[in-house]
């Protein structure tokens, strides 16, 4: 072999011991940080020691040095960190004496009589509940959002803690002092744990998520703004508390400006999300900086499309306070749990429901007084219900000023027996003469009960008013629901008939006699079928 060759051969060796020293290092790199190295063009710096693999599952977990995930806790998740100083849990599960909480920790070799603080995310019960118990026996302190500090002292209203979600009415929120209440902004060091509060308001007022460093260490707590991570997950942010009514405490603009501010900060090493059971196949939440940004993304397009539909057609919640819903075109509110609509036809005032007894004539007069100076008694009565409790103020309304009545056809007898002497009753299959308007008819009768639906054109927008059919399937109504077609064939083949007839009427806004938790009266986007199909699921 010449020299030439020879020198060739040593640089060969040379090289590939470069090479395998180098697949070495990285190797052992990848093995320490959880992540498989990038080219150079995307280095990023990781510092998180995690063992490969380690995912958000249904149970108690350890996903790094000093961070645990209490999973099997439900709905909602929680974590604790380990400081120097104690323990640290983010969000306290939902059961009030947080035995869940304390079993899981047990579980992971943590001593809950070590807590030193609880960050709470936000005031919803599964996320609040254990906090006070916890609170009282360990002397840790509570951090919240300030503006949710109020609620969750007062332990109400309801709504505030189980928002649209079918609670037992035996299970009570606790009022749970707020020892340390956050703006957002709020910088604060827990042992060799530096914690920033970042508020993130739109799920709750006063929903904050958690930045915790040490070291390099970046990991951010979302509490319910990031629900999941799984893209097939259905509903990976929190952004359906911006489409219920105000009661339930969302807000859309915020929730925007949250994801927006958000989307300015650096991408988190690890996303630690409120509800992570929510994901069939559990993820890991060492997600890239491009995932996060995806997932911001589309919450951000969400939130800007309905945004826009508030501020072009209002928010139009029927959550019993009175308000305009299109010119002439009102919502009074509900009395006895009933809605009560009301519309001009030139100087001539239709009323659509006549609920509850008693008091029902000055209930219209005060909330149609807050909404529109003409003030006439009603020329005409829409009834949408056979139902007594949907037309039992009929004699209120009609003792001194009489007025037609529309009413479903098969409860003609019984309506008629609820009104004054000489009362006027109309079958509701020709109602225009009476009411000054051409309106198409659609009856159902369930169970013997009949219901009404009427279609109108108004101002360039299709109207349906409806009576107990369709629905919007929450739990009380889909049990009611249930209960008169499972043991009646012929109740399910009406049921399933009006359906047919509902698919061919796309309203722009919908007016239920019992508007399920204070539902938008506007439909966007195949949201009417989306309606039908979840009503005909409850058939099979």
């Amino acid at each position: 072999m010449s020299k030439t060759e020879l020198r060739l051969s040593k640089l060969r060796r040379l090289l590939l011991g470069f090479v395998t020293v180098l697949v070495l290092v990285l190797a052992a790199y990848s093995a320490y940080t959880g992540r498989a190295p990038r080219g150079a063009a995307g280095w990023t710096e990781y510092s998180i020691a995690r063992p490969h693999g380690v995912l958000l599952e249904p149970r108690p977990v350890t996903l790094a040095a000093g961070l645990h995930l209490l999973g099997g806790l439900s709905p909602a998740a929680a974590y604790v960190v380990e400081t120097a100083t104690g323990l640290v849990l983010i969000d306290s599960g939902m059961e009030p004496d947080a035995s869940s909480v304390k079993q899981q920790m047990k579980s992971l070799g943590l001593d809950w009589r070590q807590l030193r603080a609880i960050l709470l995310t936000h005031a919803h019960g599964d996320h609040s509940g254990g906090a006070a118990h916890l609170r009282a026996a360990t002397g840790a302190k509570v951090y919240a959002g300030k503006a949710d500090a109020d609620v969750l002292l007062a332990g109400q209203p309801r709504e505030a803690f189980f928002s649209t979600f079918p609670v037992p009415e035996t299970t009570k929120p606790v009022p749970t002092p707020v020892d340390v209440a956050l703006s957002g902004g709020e910088r604060f060091e827990l042992g060799d744990v530096c914690f920033h509060a970042v508020a993130a308001a739109g799920h709750t007022p006063g929903s904050t998520c958690y930045l915790a460093e040490r070291g390099r260490e970046r990991m951010l707590f979302a509490g319910d703004v990031v629900l999941s991570l799984s893209k097939n997950a259905g509903v990976r942010l929190g952004t359906y508390a911006a489409f219920l009514a105000p009661r339930y405490r969302g807000d859309a603009p915020a929730f925007l400006a949250t994801l927006r501010g958000l989307r300015q900060l650096r991408a988190p090493d690890l996303v630690l999300p409120g509800h992570p059971r929510n994901d069939a196949v559990p993820q890991d939440p060492a997600i890239s900086p491009h995932e996060w940004e995806v997932l911001l993304d589309e919450g951000i397009r969400d939130m800007e499309r309905l945004v826009a539909r508030f501020e072009k057609d209002g928010a139009g919640f029927l959550d019993d306070v009175p308000k305009k819903l299109l010119p002439d075109l009102y919502y009074l509110g509900d009395f006895h749990g009933v809605a009560v609509y009301g519309f001009f036809v030139s100087d001539r005032f239709v009323l659509v429901n006549a609920p509850g007894g008693e008091g029902l004539r000055k209930f219209v007069q005060s909330r149609l007084g807050q909404l529109d100076p003409r003030q006439p008694f009603p020329s005409a009565i829409l009834l949408t219900s056979a139902v007594f409790a949907d037309f039992a103020g009929l004699a209120d309304l009609l003792v001194d000023h009489p007025c037609p009545v529309v009413a479903p056809s098969k409860a003609r007898q019984t309506i008629e027996r609820s009104c004054p002497a000489g009362t006027t009753i109309v079958d509701h299959g020709d109602p225009s003469p009476v009411t000054g308007l051409e309106l198409r008819v659609i009856a159902s009768s369930r169970s013997g009960v009949e219901s009404v639906a009427y279609q109108l054109d108004w101002k360039n927008k299709s109207i349906l008013f409806s009576g107990r059919f369709p629905i919007k399937p929450d739990s009380s109504a889909r049990e009611r629901l249930v209960a008169e077609v499972k043991h009646s064939p012929l109740a399910a083949l009406e049921f399933s008939s009006t359906l047919d007839q509902l698919r061919r009427v796309r309203p722009d806004l919908w007016l239920p006699v019992r508007p399920s938790d204070g539902q938008n009266a506007n439909l966007y986007a195949g949201e009417w079928l989306n309606i039908l199909a979840r009503s005909e699921s409850l058939l099979r």
